[in-house]
């Protein structure tokens, strides 16, 4: 099994899934849009801001919910999915929260780090661009450790501590979870110069313009919430059953 595999394999569950999972992008694409749009002022609400908050994490579950359902039974029912991700919901947020609790720890050791080794440095540029790199080093070793965390939650129910802890274990010299994350990353520097090329679209109306966006995100994050638990489910298996599964 390798990431052009998982990668094939993701995009034929996707199409499977898609007259389904469709529903779900676009709502996650729409609430931002219908409860922003209201707003008075360019600094939306501090309540307004919450709900979309909400809002969003909940689809997101309600997402990972409906691939996992799907993978685990065949069952594709969004009324089953969605009463799945209200029960895991909270849980899968707690999980999400702790995450990001470690996250921000992370960030302690690379300034200060930093701020020892860029004391001598008088340059602001390469002073700043010091910092930026010692900080951005175990952050992003953290982020790339716990990837999974959630994905642990939903599926087998693990407390946060326990999720972080499966997921480090998970992806801790795993070489398959490397480079299928690397191959995603390319995926969406795709997507990312797709959106860029809208931008540069001047004689085209915003309105399109916003359109066109719109249908880029509800096509692509499908896709890669469903990479991500084809990853996370196949780099669960002992090597010798990955080949045996369709």
């Amino acid at each position: 099994m390798t990431a052009t595999d998982i990668f094939k394999q993701s995009l034929s569950f996707y199409g499977r899934l898609f007259n389904k999972i469709f529903w779900i992008s676009l709502a996650s694409t729409l609430v931002p849009l219908i409860f922003l749009s209201g707003a008075d002022s360019a600094e939306p609400a501090l309540i307004p801001l919450m709900i979309v908050a909400a809002l969003a994490m909940f689809l997101s579950v309600y997402m990972m919910a409906f691939i996992h359902q799907f993978s685990d039974s065949q069952d594709d029912s969004l009324s089953a999915a969605f009463k799945l991700a209200l029960n895991k919901v909270m849980p899968v947020m707690l999980t999400s929260f702790v995450f990001g609790l470690v996250v921000m720890l992370a960030v302690l050791p690379g300034a200060i780090l930093g701020t020892m080794l860029a004391a001598s440095i008088n340059d602001e540029i390469l002073r700043n661009s010091l910092m930026a790199i010692c900080i951005a080093i175990p952050v992003t070793i953290v982020m790339y450790r716990c990837f999974f965390a959630p994905y642990f939650t939903l599926v087998d129910g693990l407390n946060p501590i326990e999720a972080l802890k499966a997921s480090n274990q998970q992806v801790k010299g795993n070489k398959l979870i490397f480079r299928s994350l690397t191959l995603l990353s390319f995926a969406m520097l795709g997507y990312i110069i797709l959106l860029a090329l809208t931008q540069l679209m001047i004689a085209v109306n915003p309105a399109v313009q916003a359109f066109l966006e719109g249908v880029l995100n509800v096509l692509f994050m499908p896709f890669m919430s469903v990479f991500i638990y084809r990853l996370f489910t196949l780099s669960k298996q002992p090597s010798t059953t990955i080949d045996e599964e369709v």
